[in-house]
Formats: C-alpha cells, sequence, structure tokens
C-alpha cells in the first residue's frame, strides 16, 4: 500500500480536526489575551490583526487544497503559520498554547523524514521566542533549552510511534482487502465453474433426449418411404419433407450441443485447439490448411476462448460448404490488451452485404458478429468476388 494511501487513511480523513484545532486555539488564547489587558492601545489591534491574519491564512491554503502532494505549498503553509505564532507570541504567552495545533500539522503535510527536521526547527524557533521573552542570554536560559531538547525527543518518539500504529493499521487494511478480493476471485471461479457444468449437462441431455429422438425420427420416415407402394407419389412427398424437417433440426440439435460443450478446448491451449480445427478441415477436404499464432500466448476468459472457437468453426465450416478454396491460413494473434483471430482463405468468395454477411452464410456470419460484440470486440469480413474471404475478429484479454 503505498504511502499517500497510509497518509489519506490516517491524516487526511481527520484534516477537518486539525483545522478546527488551530481555530479553537487561537480564539481562546486571543480571548485569554483580551482578559489579561496586555498587550494595551495598538499593539492590542495588531495582536487581533495577527490572529484574523492566522485564520485567513488557514482558511486560504485549506482552500488551495495544502496536501504533501504539494510540498511547496505545504512548506509555504507552514513556515507562515510559524511566523505569524513567532510575532503573536511576542505579544502574550498564551499564545504558545497554538503548539498543540502547529505540531500535528508538520506530521499531516509532511513524511516522517521532513517532518522530523521540520518539528526540529520549530522547536527551535520556540527557545528563541521563549529567550526573547525572558530578557536573558541564551546561556541562562537552560531550562528553555532543556524544554526544547525534551519537546523535540518526547516528540520524535510519538510521531514514531503513531506513524508504526498508522503503518501497522494500514498493512491490516491492505490485507483485509487481499483477503476480499481472493474471496471474490473464489468466488467468480466457483459461478464460472457452476456455469460450465451446467452447459455440460445440458449438452449431455439434449444430446440423449433430442438428438437422438430426431435420429429415430430420421430413420423411422426412411424405412417409411422403403415400403410404400408404387404410385404412392404424394405419401412419398410429405414423408421426403418431414424426413428433410427432421434431419434438419437433428443438425441444430447437434449443432446447439456443440455450442453448449467446451472439451475442444479441454487442456489444450487455445492456438492448439484450433490448430485441430485446421487439420481436421485439411484431412476433410483435401485443403492445405494451416494455424499460425504469434505474439506471447496470455490467459484469456472462458467465453473469449469458446468465442473465438467457435468464430473459427463459423468460418471453416463457410470454407469448407461455399468457398471452394485451395488454401486457408488461421492465425491467431496476441497483442496488447487484445487478441485477434484472422481466417483467410483463397476460395470463390462473395460480395457482403451491409452488415458483412454473404447470401450463403448470412445468419452465421450474424451469429459470429453476435457472439464477439457481446464480449466487447470486433468483427469484420473482407470478400470479393474471385478474391477469396477474410473474418477477423478482436476480443479484449
Amino acid at each position: 500500500m503505498s504511502h499517500q494511501r497510509r497518509r489519506e487513511d490516517a491524516w487526511e480523513q481527520g484534516a477537518w480536526i486539525w483545522s478546527s484545532l488551530l481555530y479553537g486555539v487561537l480564539g481562546i488564547a486571543t480571548v485569554l489575551a483580551l482578559l489579561d489587558g496586555e498587550p494595551r492601545g495598538g499593539d492590542r489591534w495588531v495582536m487581533l490583526a495577527l490572529a484574523a491574519a492566522m485564520a485567513a491564512w488557514n482558511l486560504a491554503f485549506e482552500r488551495l487544497g495544502v496536501s504533501e502532494e504539494t510540498p511547496r505549498l505545504a512548506l509555504t503553509y507552514q513556515a507562515g503559520l510559524v511566523v505569524i505564532w513567532f510575532f503573536l507570541a511576542g505579544f502574550d504567552p498564551t499564545y504558545f498554547s497554538l503548539l498543540l495545533a502547529l505540531y500535528p500539522q508538520i506530521f499531516r503535510l509532511f513524511r516522517l523524514a521532513r517532518a522530523l527536521p521540520a518539528a526540529i526547527a520549530l522547536t527551535v524557533v520556540v527557545v528563541w521566542r521563549e529567550v526573547l521573552l525572558s530578557g536573558r542570554p541564551l546561556s541562562e536560559n537552560w531550562s528553555a533549552v532543556g524544554g526544547g531538547l525534551l519537546s523535540v525527543l518526547f516528540g520524535t518518539l510519538f510521531a514514531i510511534w503513531i506513524t508504526r500504529i498508522i503503518e501497522q493499521s494500514a498493512g491490516r487494511r491492505e490485507l483485509i482487502e487481499q483477503l476480499e478480493s481472493t474471496r471474490s476471485e473464489l468466488a467468480a471461479a466457483e459461478r464460472e465453474s457452476g456455469r460450465l457444468a451446467e452447459r455440460q449437462r445440458l449438452a449431455r441431455d439434449i444430446h440423449d433426449t433430442l438428438a437422438q429422438g430426431f435420429v429415430s425420427i430420421v430413420l423411422q420416415l426412411q424405412a417409411a418411404e422403403g415400403e410404400l407402394p408404387q404410385g404412392a407419389d404424394a405419401a412419398r412427398r410429405h414423408l421426403e419433407l418431414a424426413r428433410r424437417t427432421a434431419s434438419d433440426n437433428l443438425a441444430e440439435v447437434r449443432r446447439l450441443v456443440w455450442d453448449l460443450r467446451t472439451e475442444q478446448l479441454g487442456a489444450a491451449s487455445l492456438g492448439e485447439a484450433l490448430g485441430r480445427l485446421t487439420d481436421r478441415l485439411a484431412e476433410e477436404t483435401g485443403v492445405t490448411a494451416t494455424t499460425t499464432v504469434t505474439g506471447t500466448p496470455r490467459s484469456l476468459s472462458p467465453d473469449a476462448e469458446v468465442t473465438l472457437l467457435r468464430v473459427t468453426q463459423e468460418a471453416l465450416a463457410n470454407v469448407s460448404k461455399h468457398a471452394q478454396a485451395g488454401r486457408v491460413a488461421l492465425t491467431l494473434s496476441y497483442m496488447d490488451g487484445e487478441a485477434a483471430l484472422d481466417v483467410r482463405d483463397d476460395g470463390a468468395g462473395f460480395a457482403p452485404g451491409a452488415d458483412g454477411s454473404g447470401p450463403n452464410g448470412g445468419l452465421g456470419l450474424r451469429g459470429m458478429r453476435e457472439r464477439v460484440e457481446a464480449l466487447g470486440g470486433r468483427l469484420a469480413v473482407e470478400s470479393t468476388p474471385g478474391g477469396g474471404t477474410t473474418v477477423a475478429a478482436t476480443v479484449p484479454l
């Protein structure tokens, strides 16, 4: 935890207390000085003017935001207070009580390494003021010198003690904050683990019920078509439409299961998972497909990794179905603050619509864009008829 944070906790929150103390002691000392009857005549007005000047000086620097972060302003502020106090103490000894407010201001506005010399300097000024008031030389004012030395000694020890208490308190607070942060991270990890587990459960349930049911329906319809007698063309058309509908829905269910499951990542890195996808494409279609990873691999959120994986799957599926490409190059780049995925092919290409989608893959490309933008990323599709296609996705790290 920074030194400024410690001072903010220990001193700045109570800055109004020290200002109130200064105003209060100044007012009481002035009233007592007036009740003593000293000084008299014009000196009394000078004393009142100096007291008003000290109050105005303190208020002005409070408005300017004097703090440890403004060392020159703090030094000017403290020096001005000491000078005004020096002259006030010459009018009446009751103004020595202002030291109760001046010393804390030193330790509030300066770090310990600077506050101690400043406190010693103030003590020297105090001793000097006492010697001047006594009218005797320094050699005959050992009580003032001794009192000053004791003040410096006890003041220094007290300041060190208070500083250690502040640091210990700050250390405890930092530890508590770390524990709370760790607790929040653990809770987030548990929620994420539960979410992924629920996705896996849904995928298994859908696969074991809907998918298997559609498979059975398709097989039964195929068997029914085979049992139709000659001339039942109308019934055959209805069965064909029903079988086609069941097959389409089976494909959608399998796609949904594929989206829900994340085993293709597993313990492998994202780059390795993408490499397996291009290898599979090359094996199934004969297209030359490569995967390249650039930059230093960094940790992505599970949602970001799954999104890039799904974008790759959709892009490669479009290549397989529509592109008639001979070469596909996939590049995963880790950059400052984001990860970028590029899928380029040298296929037939198409003329993108206003949303970047084409006539054959509009829904798929829109789905990719929605996935990426949901993470705060960007997706762009560049293609020209006969010039190949590039799908570029970028997600924040």
